[in-house]
């Protein structure tokens, strides 16, 4: 394909979104996201257009130091083809079937306008699932200027079910009928070693 360009436009801001609350986040709790919009030439850019995307899809999440344990659902490396042979459960806590890796993912768009600071605050409830696995909110700002520039920028949140893990193992997946198969289980909270 060709390809012509008839103009270059140099960026003439830059925008960082950002955590505005201090995690961990959990579920039925509130969390706060920010973007900051700075023009290059310094300052800030104030009362500007911002266009959120925040997207929550199914993630999983092990605590240090288990890194021989399996936390959340497992889903064996061979298991995947098509026809439904490959069952994922989404964030909503349905079947999909054939999903991205992630399982079903869910938007929503928000709207509003930079402060006097260049700043814009958006909060929202992170809201729980049917089934407890942990998930990642994707907030994406895109910010609009006068001239009709778009910058964007995003950040990720990984969101608890619960303030503590069970994990399991067990020396061996497969075993013959009848054979005994041990499993080690453990409780851990977030942060263990």
């Amino acid at each position: 394909h060709a390809l012509q360009i008839q103009e270059y436009r140099r960026p003439e801001f830059e925008v960082t979104a950002r955590p505005e609350s201090t995690g961990p986040y959990f579920v039925g709790t509130p969390a706060t996201v920010a973007v900051d919009a700075t023009y290059f030439a310094g300052g800030p850019l104030a009362d500007a257009e911002v266009s959120w995307l925040v997207s929550t899809s199914r993630t999983t999440y092990r605590p240090p130091g288990w890194d021989d344990f399996q936390f959340g659902i497992w889903q064996p490396w061979w298991w995947f083809g098509e026809g439904g042979e490959r069952a994922e459960i989404g964030i909503d806590g349905g079947w999909c079937v054939d999903c991205p890796p992630g399982g079903a993912v869910e938007y929503e768009e928000l709207a509003g306008r930079t402060d006097a600071a260049g700043s814009h605050y958006l909060e929202f409830e992170l809201g729980a699932a049917e089934i407890d696995l942990p998930s990642t909110v994707t907030a994406e700002a895109t910010v609009l200027d006068v001239d009709r520039q778009a910058w964007a920028s995003r950040t990720d949140l990984i969101v608890h079910p619960a303030d503590a893990y069970v994990g399991l193992r067990s020396d061996r997946t497969f075993v013959e009928a009848g054979a005994p198969l041990r499993y080690d289980a453990v409780v851990t909270d977030l942060a263990a070693r």
